[in-house]
């Protein structure tokens, strides 16, 4: 059942990075995808989810926190991303 939740987390994250680099990848080409407000709320829920299931994952055992720890990361990342590149990702954003 971890391993269910782990992968559902990590897929969670897939997810909302393929947003993230989905529309920057479309605005290099010319094309505009959305604000960055819209990225970020597209990328920022599945990872919510996933921070969830990533949560539900965690297992006293050694290789399960490390495992749980990637989960999170990857997912709170994509959280924090407004915090940590703000008006640098709207400059990107812009074609």
């Amino acid at each position: 059942r971890r391993h269910r939740s782990w992968m559902r987390a990590m897929t969670l994250a897939t997810l909302g990075w393929s947003v993230v680099w989905g529309a920057l990848g479309l605005s290099k080409l010319g094309v505009y995808v959305a604000p960055e407000r819209a990225v970020y709320l597209l990328a920022g829920l599945p990872a919510l989810a996933g921070v969830a299931y990533a949560v539900a994952s965690v297992r006293a055992r050694r290789p399960w926190l490390f495992m749980a720890a990637i989960a999170l990361f990857a997912n709170g990342s994509l959280l924090a991303l407004p915090l940590v590149f703000g008006p640098e990702f709207r400059e990107a954003l812009a074609p």
